[in-house]
């Protein structure tokens, strides 16, 4: 991929600190494995609207904040990562991001 093909993904957990940073470097290895150039940005539900072209938000929270589905932007949440269970993840993320 060119760095033009850069995949923007939004990390989101409640604060935007704690479970993000503690799925992050299985996330990254997600993407990685699967070939993907890409920015991982963590934050908070209500920042992600402060960034331009995400392609894909990945959140640990079960629900949703109508003001982030209103963005028309794909959410996969990613708590099954904490189990273990990547697999499923995995094909969710390449499922939005190679549609």
């Amino acid at each position: 991929m060119a760095n033009s093909d850069r995949v923007r993904v939004m990390l989101v957990c409640g604060s935007g600190i704690v479970s993000s940073t503690l799925v992050y470097p299985m996330v990254e290895d997600i993407l990685r494995d699967n070939g993907y150039n890409f920015e991982i940005i963590k934050g908070g539900f209500h920042e992600i609207k402060n960034y331009s072209n995400i392609r894909l938000v990945l959140t640990t929270m079960a629900q949703v904040p109508p003001e982030v589905v209103s963005l028309n932007i794909p959410v996969v949440v990613v708590t099954d990562l904490f189990k273990g269970d990547s697999d499923r993840i995995t094909e969710e993320i390449n499922r939005v991001l190679r549609g």
